[in-house]
């Protein structure tokens, strides 16, 4: 159940080499993951023309990177992983987006002011990183202006019980890294404190999908 992360120094399992793997999959063969191609779709759904779009624990941003290719504005990686800063800045121009595509170095949960509000905010795998993932939720729901898309494990019985032996293992190599499972009500509860609620859910064997929309009054 690999994660994307932003969740501080327990994050010692991610570093350029995987990175790199991951670009050089996304060259060869596009965007991978059901759910990364669902949030694509969806967002798309809402449009994109003059969208911009902040993709937080975005790794090299290949989210990001098809919103911006696809018609966005322009778009903004957010991570904790330095290492990922030189692969992202590839694929950006790679794809064509380098003047419409930044990597920022920031914790959402340590300092949100650093990320300015987007109409589009998305967290792809990123909440099962963190202890704290609902209120992370939260926060990048504070930043949606009109969206977010978010993917995290389903809470259900055979995810709780991968969660633990992974994090067994981890213990056991010595790393700081821990995966969690979340109740989808709680990051519905996180959401709505900042005005949106869930109109959209998807579910595959391990990844649940969920699109938040801004209310309006």
């Amino acid at each position: 159940m690999p994660c994307s992360c932003c969740a501080g120094e327990s994050l010692d399992i991610f570093g350029e080499r995987g990175a790199r793997r991951e670009l050089r999959r996304y060259l060869r063969n596009g965007l991978g993951g059901d759910d990364a191609r669902q949030i694509v779709s969806w967002a798309e759904d809402r449009g994109l023309e003059g969208a911009t779009v902040v993709d937080v624990g975005g790794g090299i941003g290949q989210i990001q990177g098809e919103l911006v290719r696809r018609g966005a504005a322009g778009g903004t990686v957010v991570e904790v992983v330095g290492a990922y800063a030189g692969p992202a800045a590839e694929l950006a121009e790679a794809v064509g987006i380098a003047d419409r595509s930044e990597f920022v170095l920031a914790d959402l949960l340590e300092d949100a002011s650093r990320i300015a509000p987007a109409d589009i905010v998305v967290l792809r795998r990123v909440v099962c990183c963190s202890r704290e993932g609902p209120a992370l939720l939260g926060i990048a729901a504070g930043k949606a202006q009109r969206t977010l898309l978010a993917s995290y494990p389903r809470d259900r019985a055979l995810n709780r019980a991968f969660s633990r032996l992974e994090n067994v293992f981890f213990r056991l190599v010595r790393r700081r890294f821990r995966s969690f499972v979340h109740p989808p009500d709680e990051l519905d509860r996180q959401a709505a404190r900042k005005g949106l609620r869930r109109t959209r859910t998807s579910r595959g064997a391990v990844w649940e999908t969920a699109e938040f929309e801004l209310v309006r009054s």
